[in-house]
């Protein structure tokens, strides 16, 4: 845990003082009260039973409970430190207003200045409470004044004034001694108080803020169970949306197959047949994207790796996709080395290479191009799909392979539902490979999916036929 600020640990050492303060403030000021009323019923006494010199005592002790009282009262405010000047202060006055009121009338105005002494003291013993240190000295400097003004008018000498101001300076640095380590243990005391407090103030803070992140993490638990819950049911429903369409798909396909058989060799119309069958073939592997998907997700779909020939892939795909190439005058170009065979899972492979194609001619600008190549190199084999439309900023390459996240123009028109480069993602680390965007010269956008060399399983390899079948 981080140690606490000085200025913040400073002003709780001020705060745990002006306490203690306030707290000595209130017991001078209780002793003065039980003082004040023990010499109000002594001097009433005194007073009622004939001895005329005490009569002046009880109003004036009754004013001055009356001021310790207000500034008892008092000690819960700000002004703690001031409120304890004063109270000395008033101490000093009391002592000398009373036994100047009491020498013109007594008998004995020496006995009256010597038992003053006594009274000083008693008022410099109690600025001691204080505990400021110049408040002892000064109240012991004010009080010899006292004494002695009250001497002198008593009439005694200076010698004997000279050691009630030493007596009265004793009595301060007795006090000064006693409050001293009372205050220094008061201040060891507030500093443990104050380290107390910040200790017990930190961990009810962590304490709640852990007690904030546990509600968090609960709630957010809550909403992300939700989220999945509402996830799956949109994938179980789409699965049962998707397995459905096959059932009028294979109708048109098979009206399309017999079409191509029932019409001429060689006519216009039996072109724009066969492209309509590329095209529920491809409508097809679009299909089986979305249901393998949450297979692939789980491991449950394993590639069947057996070598075929790449160019009627890139071939099948081209043809796919041709319509809608010429459409936007777009340059469909393959690119392979002759006789090239890959590893893989064919029917998945041309399913990633007709996503990639798809999301190509999609971001290519009219009359632009778009090429499909397969090679080798250093153990590795690749297919790629290259355009010349905008280039994808490094930032955002790879969360283009994430779930359902679509580029820009797609979440303009809302086409698609960002499954299709996912799905290839999947497809690839399924193979032992990685999909991902790379820079090559003259193009805009590369995707390139690198595959291992793998050894194909132990069955026959297709010849160029059968694989071009699979497609």
């Amino acid at each position: 845990m981080d140690p606490t600020p000085p200025v913040a640990f400073e002003n709780e050492l001020a705060r745990v003082v002006a306490a203690q303060r306030r707290r000595v403030l209130g017991a001078g000021a209780a002793v003065r009260l039980v003082g004040t009323a023990v010499f109000f019923a002594v001097s009433l006494g005194l007073w009622l039973t004939g001895a005329r010199d005490w009569a002046h005592y009880p109003p004036l002790l009754l004013c001055y409970g009356g001021v310790v009282a207000l500034l008892f009262a008092l000690r819960f405010k700000p002004l703690t430190k001031q409120l304890g000047i004063v109270q000395s202060l008033v101490d000093v006055g009391l002592v000398f207003g009373l036994q100047q009121l009491a020498l013109p009338v007594s008998p004995f105005p020496a006995g009256v200045a010597g038992f003053s002494l006594g009274l000083f003291a008693l008022v410099v013993a109690l600025s001691g409470l204080e505990l400021m240190p110049w408040l002892v000295y000064g109240t012991a400097g004010l009080a010899s004044l006292a004494q002695a003004a009250l001497m002198h008018q008593a009439g005694v000498g200076p010698g004997a004034m000279t050691v009630a101001a030493v007596t009265l300076v004793l009595v301060a640095a007795v006090s000064h001694y006693g409050t001293g380590r009372l205050r220094q243990l008061a201040m060891d005391l507030s500093h443990a108080e104050v380290s107390r407090q910040l200790e017990a103030r930190r961990t009810t803070e962590v304490e709640d803020a852990h007690r904030t992140i546990e509600r968090m993490l609960s709630e957010a638990h809550a909403r992300n169970a939700q989220l999945e819950a509402l996830q799956a049911h949109q994938e179980q429903l789409m699965q049962f949306l998707v397995h459905d369409l096959r059932s009028p798909l294979s109708a048109v396909t098979l009206s399309l197959s017999w079409m191509e058989q029932e019409l001429p060799v060689g006519t216009p119309l039996v072109e724009s047949v066969r492209t309509g069958l590329a095209v529920t073939a491809r409508l097809d592997r679009m299909i089986s994207d979305l249901l393998d998907v949450p297979r692939l997700e789980q491991g449950r779909l394993s590639p069947r790796k057996q070598p075929f020939p790449v160019a009627p892939l890139l071939d099948e795909v081209r043809r796919s996709l041709d319509g809608a190439a010429r459409l936007r005058k777009i340059k469909l170009e393959l690119s392979s080395p002759p006789g090239l065979q890959l590893v893989g899972d064919a029917g998945l492979l041309i399913r990633v290479v007709e996503n990639l194609a798809t999301n190509a001619l999609r971001y290519a600008p009219s009359g632009g191009r778009v090429r499909l190549e397969a090679g080798e190199a250093e153990g590795l084999q690749w297919l790629a799909v290259r355009n010349d439309g905008i280039a994808i900023p490094p930032e955002a390459r790879e969360s283009l392979f994430d779930k359902y996240v679509q580029g820009s123009r797609e979440k303009e028109g809302r086409r698609g539902y960002g499954l299709g480069l996912y799905f290839s993602r999947l497809a690839a680390e399924a193979h032992g490979g990685r999909l991902a965007v790379e820079d090559a010269e003259g193009w805009a956008t590369s995707f390139v999916l690198r595959l291992p060399r793998a050894q194909p399983a132990s069955r026959p390899a297709p010849d160029a036929t059968t694989a071009q079948q699979r497609f």
